[in-house]
């Protein structure tokens, strides 16, 4: 790529860039947190936990489990209240800029974690750029996912620095555990990434991964639960709802609902087609998000509402993460396939040039 194509790639993902993070400040302020699921889960929570300042008031709120999922983990309301402490009660104005700010950081995440695959500045930033500009940004402010995808951002950040950073299995371990403590998706994340790691043979970094999430996210909230919780909680999942007729309805819901949008996957995926140095390169990133999404659409099979319902309600939330993984890695294809060819070196026609060449020097 020329040195001026790369200065207007540079500046159109700037501005990408800035209006992602812009649009995405501008839609949270102009209607503050409120919407369906905030209302329900998150901003109860926060308002319960700002009012009482115990764990215990996460499940008082709704104490039959009915549509506020006591069981889901606390980080997220946490970081609602904290951001309304000051005040004499919650306000959901006061906690909405926290919306732009994970934004900006999960842009910002995938910029480094593009960088750390050796991108050059403008494809890094577009990666940025695509991440800020994704529709879920603007379609559900204050939910969760938006803190989820900015610890497995950070986490991808440093799987290309894992043979040069010793810390960096540790920092993996760290952002997954994070991730496990702001929703169940969090928990799927960190073990798909040990499945990863363990198919790699890096079994000491899956064995820290797994255990970090299970000992230090997952079974100290399945405790909390088991000692605060009014009675047993009912969930969305089950293990006794079984069914595969469950997953088929689920499938097809999800094969209609996601039709609209085949065009941006035959994209992609012919992107990575044309890619093959990034494909080999970005191998344990692509089996995570397929073995991550995997297991996200299984679960379908528990479901114990209805299937095409929970689908609908949910596909594209759920989409959000293993596509904003993906989109460093499709600037990295991007870059391979824009990159200039060196042009073959002519022969040179000079006297010198027919002679041999003298010997190399012995070691």
């Amino acid at each position: 790529m020329s040195r001026t194509a790369s200065r207007l790639l540079l500046t159109a993902a700037a501005l990408l860039f800035g209006l992602g993070v812009l649009t995405a400040g501008l839609v949270a302020m102009r209607e503050p947190f409120g919407l369906t699921d905030y209302t329900a889960i998150w901003g109860l929570k926060a308002r319960a936990l700002h009012r009482s300042g115990s764990l215990a008031a996460l499940f008082r709120v709704d104490p039959e489990g009915t549509f506020s999922h006591p069981e889901y983990p606390p980080l997220w309301p946490l970081l609602l209240t904290a951001a309304t402490r000051a005040r004499l009660r919650y306000d959901d104005l006061v906690a909405t800029p926290l919306w732009p700010a994970l934004a900006l950081s999960a842009s910002l995440l995938a910029v480094r974690a593009a960088r750390s695959m050796r991108l050059a500045a403008p494809f890094a930033l577009l990666a940025g750029a695509a991440v800020s500009l994704l529709p879920y940004w603007r379609r559900y402010p204050g939910y969760a996912e938006g803190l989820l995808v900015v610890f497995v951002l950070a986490a991808l950040g440093e799987v290309r620095r894992f043979d040069e950073a010793p810390g960096a299995r540790v920092r993996i371990a760290i952002f997954l555990t994070l991730a496990a403590w702001t929703k169940p998706e969090g928990l799927v994340a960190a073990l798909a990434a040990s499945a990863v790691l363990l198919f790699a043979r890096r079994r000491r970094a899956a064995l820290l991964v797994a255990l970090s999430a299970v000992l230090f996210a997952a079974a100290p909230w399945a405790f909390v639960i088991s000692r605060l919780a009014p009675s047993k909680l009912p969930t969305a999942f089950a293990l006794s709802s079984f069914s595969v007729a469950s997953l088929a309805d689920a499938l097809g819901a999800l094969v209609s609902d996601a039709a609209p949008h085949a065009g941006w996957v035959a994209a992609g995926a012919l992107l990575l087609a044309l890619a093959p140095a990034t494909r080999r390169a970005c191998r344990p990133v692509l089996a995570w998000s397929g073995l991550y999404a995997a297991a996200l659409v299984a679960s379908f099979a528990f479901t114990r509402l209805s299937p095409a319902w929970h689908v609908r309600w949910s596909w594209d939330r759920l989409a959000f993460i293993p596509v904003a993984v993906l989109l460093p890695v499709l600037a990295e294809a991007l870059a391979e396939c824009v990159r200039e060819k060196s042009a073959p070196e002519l022969p040179s026609t000079s006297p010198e040039a027919s002679r041999p060449a003298a010997p190399a020097p012995a070691l």
